[in-house]
């Protein structure tokens, strides 16, 4: 009969074999899609600063379902950017901050979340919404930020009246186009969120669109859970020869709701469960 696994010593492995696993970053096809979107509004907003023409900010939407890894690949991507080397141009510089939304927020908070973000020293949540963004935007000039994610976006909008709905559309327009200090904004939430932005065309026209599908039931898809979950098994080093075929990917397919995010925390998970009891 074999021992007992001691509960505190394998959740203590399981945790370290997770935060192994988890520094294994794996890319996906479509974030070379992503990478190009992102890269078309940074050369349109750079170039107009360099022509010292009239100059307005752009910006991408990101749009998937919940658990879909946009989160995850937005992160790297900014991580990318700011460690790139290479000088932009214009006199800008390769900052950003990213803020993530609640379901309670508000424009007001928005800006309280950005101002904060930019490590802004004292709490102004108490003071009015126009004096906070005023804070805010002289706060992202003098630290040098050109490029904001706001995750979550869709909660700008939730059990918000329409005039409410028209007056966050108006401020994200004008974040990007404000004159001294035009900002390239970066939205990503569920896909409900681009019916709202759609109610602005002066906003949508300044937005590049991008979205993440659901998994498909395709040999291509199968072909990218197997690359997936060898690629994670070679960092455990466990072999999964006998995991390595069209039901069970089929079954993991449908078990995370078709979601790439969730079927890689599924394989990491599983791997580093493995690990964990093997070694306690």
């Amino acid at each position: 009969m074999n021992a007992l696994i001691d509960p505190k010593t394998h959740t203590e492995a399981f945790t370290a074999y997770l935060s192994q696993f988890k520094k294994h970053n794996y890319v996906l096809p479509r974030y070379t899609g992503l990478e190009t979107g992102f890269n078309s509004v940074l050369a349109q907003f750079v170039s107009s600063r360099m022509a010292e023409v009239h100059f307005e900010g752009r910006g991408l939407v990101l749009t998937a379902g919940t658990r879909s890894g946009k989160t995850h690949d937005l992160k790297e991507l900014l991580n990318s950017f700011s460690d790139d080397p290479s000088e932009l141009g214009g006199g800008l510089e390769r900052k950003s901050v990213h803020v993530s939304l609640r379901a309670t927020t508000s424009w007001k908070h928005l800006g309280s979340a950005l101002l904060k973000a930019t490590g802004y020293f004292s709490d102004l949540d108490h003071r009015s919404a126009d004096l906070i963004w005023r804070r805010t935007e002289s706060q992202l000039m003098r630290n040098g930020v050109s490029v904001i994610h706001i995750d979550e976006a869709q909660h700008l909008f939730y059990e918000k009246k329409s005039e409410q709905i028209k007056t966050i559309l108006a401020g994200l327009k004008d974040l990007m186009k404000r004159p001294d200090w035009p900002v390239l904004l970066i939205l990503s939430g569920v896909p409900t969120l681009l019916e709202f932005l759609n109610a602005s065309d002066e906003l949508v026209a300044l937005l590049e669109p991008i979205s993440y599908g659901d998994i498909a039931y395709n040999s291509e898809s199968l072909e990218e859970v197997d690359a997936i979950l060898c690629a994670f098994a070679e960092v455990a080093e466990i072999d999964v020869s006998t995991l390595r075929n069209e039901e069970v990917y089929n079954r993991m397919i449908h078990a995370t709701a078709r979601r790439w995010g969730r079927l890689i925390e599924l394989v990491i998970h599983s791997l580093a469960y493995a690990k964990a009891s093997r070694g306690c």
